[in-house]
């Protein structure tokens, strides 16, 4: 029996859930036998929950996000976390994106960690549109919760991390309409850090489709319902490099099983060519998501150094 393209992303997706569910509760016996984030430098708290940034959809969960901050006077930073999850699954609540925005705003940061729609309800132009009006409505209410809306940055890690480089690179490409919003608006940043990110999407599809799991051949079979390569342009960050990108940090595993070190390495050079400020903190000897495991001394220095780099440009 023949299946139809739509019946197979559904079905992978449903595999990765299930795979994703057993992952979250081995992550969270290991959590609980570390200890809490605080102990690794984690200390912001959570000041609000479950805050919508979409006013036609108030009680719509993918339009959801949270506001993490520490006791502060006058206006902070801004930081607008992304999570991961191959574009069909995670949410605001994966481990390692709340650790970031507790690390963050523990340093002085007030940062709203967003949930987005996926696959295969929404294809990527979606998601990154998503995120795009989330950082509009972020700088509109900033305010109300200590931020300063002039002082924005992104931060994000796999698939995340593309739907960030976009938010950074790609938000004055008219191509993208930010979710509920008409005409031109400001949903640009002035740094971002990118946790293990996608840059080029068909070159990494290619180098990962011979040892695929469900979680990566989904964003491949949606290909058919859109018009991939003509949209490629647009949804693939690699096409936005140029000079007027904000300083962007990359951080990423040397070992990432999904071969996107080299990428990090090579994006990033190509960032100091165009003349815009770019590092890269390599993680000796791990893997993709390798942050998920907060506790690790490279989890933990990475997100001191996202505090560095933002630091260096938002203050």
């Amino acid at each position: 029996m023949k299946l139809r393209p739509l019946v197979l992303v559904l079905m992978l997706a449903a595999l990765s859930i299930a795979a994703k569910e057993d992952e979250y509760r081995e992550m969270r016996e290991l959590a609980a036998q570390h200890g809490p984030m605080e102990r690794y430098g984690a200390t912001g708290k959570l000041i609000a929950q479950d805050v919508s940034y979409m006013p036609s959809r108030p009680k719509d969960l993918d339009f959801f996000l949270d506001v993490y901050s520490s006791p502060h006077e006058g206006l902070q930073p801004v930081i607008v976390v992304i999570h991961g999850g191959s574009w069909i699954n995670g949410t605001k609540e994966n481990y390692n994106k709340v650790f970031n925005s507790k690390y963050l705003a523990g340093n002085g940061y007030v940062v709203f960690s967003i949930n987005y729609r996926t696959l295969p309800e929404v294809r990527l132009k979606k998601q990154a549109e998503d995120c795009m009006a989330a950082v509009i409505w972020v700088k509109r209410h900033a305010k109300e919760y200590g931020g300063d809306p002039e002082r924005v940055g992104a931060l994000g890690g796999s698939a995340g991390g593309h739907l960030a480089a976009l938010v950074a690179w790609a938000s004055d490409d008219p191509w993208f309409k930010p979710t509920g919003y008409d005409g031109p608006l400001d949903s640009g940043v002035l740094a971002a850090c990118l946790y293990y990110p996608v840059i080029d999407l068909d070159r990494t599809f290619r180098d990962n489709a011979s040892f695929l799991g469900p979680a990566v051949l989904a964003p491949i079979a949606v290909r058919r319902f859109e018009t991939y390569h003509q949209s490629l342009k647009h949804l693939s960050p690699v096409n936005h490099i140029d000079g007027n990108a904000p300083p962007t940090l990359f951080l990423t595993g040397d070992q990432d099983e999904l071969k996107l070190y080299p990428h990090s390495v090579e994006f990033s050079r190509k960032l100091r060519e165009a003349g815009v400020d770019s590092e890269v903190y390599t993680a000796p000897g791990k893997d993709h998501a390798f942050t998920a495991q907060y506790w690790e001394p490279e989890a933990v220095e990475s997100a001191r150094r996202t505090v560095e780099w933002f630091d260096r440009y938002l203050r």
